[in-house]
């Protein structure tokens, strides 16, 4: 066999092991070439006999119909470049961080990792074709984004409302709604509202209708949406899709998921590993508050407090002696004998000495709470700090 190069015309032998190793590899290239476009025209059948559909202002629209629509809201105009996106050639689609562990970065997900993370959750929470969802977040976050890509792959009929606090609900059947804490908690429920995903924060508890689950997802917009869920009332996390995990010398918790194209994603949260597909959290790595040695994750404590109906947040003070010691952070001042109440089971070395009041929480993108910009914060008005 010869090879002829492509710029100059001239033929090259090749020893037998170099053919058969050019041979698989143009084997290999074209068998990917024909799935792809297998796989392409498949979707395209399927999609013509089930199509997705998108109802914004009480009409409904095809994908193709909804991205030729001119002067739409800006949220509608967030699907519309999701939708031209996966109705292009266009190979990567760009998405900026939350910025709540420093400087938001853009990220560049290719585009079989979008449509394997929208399988793998399809899937896990039996989305059939035709299956009923409403988006309540904007698409230009990870979190709107893949509930838009969800609907496009599962074909199924994605509701647009404006991404607020208060959400404007459909009154029809739910299959399938995400949502971040504060829109859980504002939410005006009907029956009918059959899966929640929450995101963004930690979890409140929370008594839902009967007939409704309410799940926590745990990922990020590096790994394109959620890797792991857990129903509200568990704090074990269980893989999604082909994902598994472990935990470094650091503590950090690593993700690998071959189904993402994600080899090895070491995270900054540190975690409690049950097993390769479960896992408990713990706080963030980059957040703990180094007390004399002793590393206090703020996100659990704040979580135990929550479960108790207080919203509090931990943050840091600098000490000549320990480093670091905690404060607590209160928003409603008619909290606070019930805050140091539970306060007095927390051990000792982890427990804070002082607090402050401050209704409105600094926060960042998506209503995360912005742990920098509070810490800031609580440096600049230590003069407000109270003994608890």
């Amino acid at each position: 066999m010869t090879v002829t190069h492509l710029k100059f015309s001239t033929p090259v032998a090749f020893p037998e092991r170099e053919k058969t190793n050019a041979m698989a590899y143009i084997e290999m290239i074209l068998n990917r070439v024909i799935v792809r476009t297998l796989t392409q025209e498949l979707y395209r059948i399927y999609t013509f006999l089930m199509p997705t559909t998108f109802i914004w202002n009480n009409q409904r629209f095809s994908p193709e119909e909804l991205v030729d629509l001119q002067e739409v809201t800006g949220y509608v105009t967030g699907v519309q470049k999701v939708v031209k996106f996966w109705l292009s050639d266009a190979e990567f689609l760009a998405m900026s961080t939350s910025g709540s562990t420093g400087v938001p970065k853009v990220w560049h997900h290719p585009r079989a990792r979008l449509a394997q993370s929208a399988q793998a959750t399809l899937e896990h929470f039996g989305l059939d074709p035709g299956a009923v969802a409403v988006l309540g977040l904007p698409a230009d976050r990870i979190g709107g984004a893949m509930m838009v890509i969800r609907a496009l792959v599962g074909t199924l009929e994605l509701h647009l409302v404006e991404p607020k606090i208060s959400l404007d609900l459909p009154r029809t059947t739910i299959d399938f709604i995400p949502l971040t804490v504060p829109q859980f908690q504002q939410l005006t429920w009907h029956e009918g509202i059959r899966k929640v995903l929450l995101g963004g924060s930690a979890a409140p508890v929370a008594q839902c209708p009967e007939g409704t689950e309410v799940y926590v997802g745990y990922g990020m917009t590096e790994t394109a949406s959620h890797v792991a869920v857990r129903s509200l009332e568990d704090e074990v996390y269980k893989a999604v899709g082909s994902t598994r995990f472990s935990v470094n010398a650091d503590g950090a918790l690593v993700v690998r998921s071959p189904h993402l194209g994600i080899e090895e994603l070491v995270t900054n949260d540190a975690a409690i590993l049950h097993n390769d597909r479960a896992f408990t959290l713990e706080g963030r790595l980059d957040f703990a508050i180094n007390s004399g040695g002793i590393k206090i994750h703020p996100e659990q404590w704040e979580q135990a407090l929550a479960a108790e109906g207080i919203r509090a947040a931990i943050a840091p003070i600098e000490d000549e002696v320990f480093g670091q010691l905690p404060v607590l952070v209160l928003s409603d001042q008619g909290q606070l004998t019930q805050a140091k109440a539970l306060l007095q089971e927390w051990p000792k070395n982890q427990r804070p000495k002082h607090y402050l009041w401050l209704s409105a929480w600094p926060e960042v993108a998506g209503g995360k709470l912005d742990r920098r910009g509070l810490a800031l914060w609580v440096k600049s008005h230590q003069d407000r700090l109270c003994p608890l």
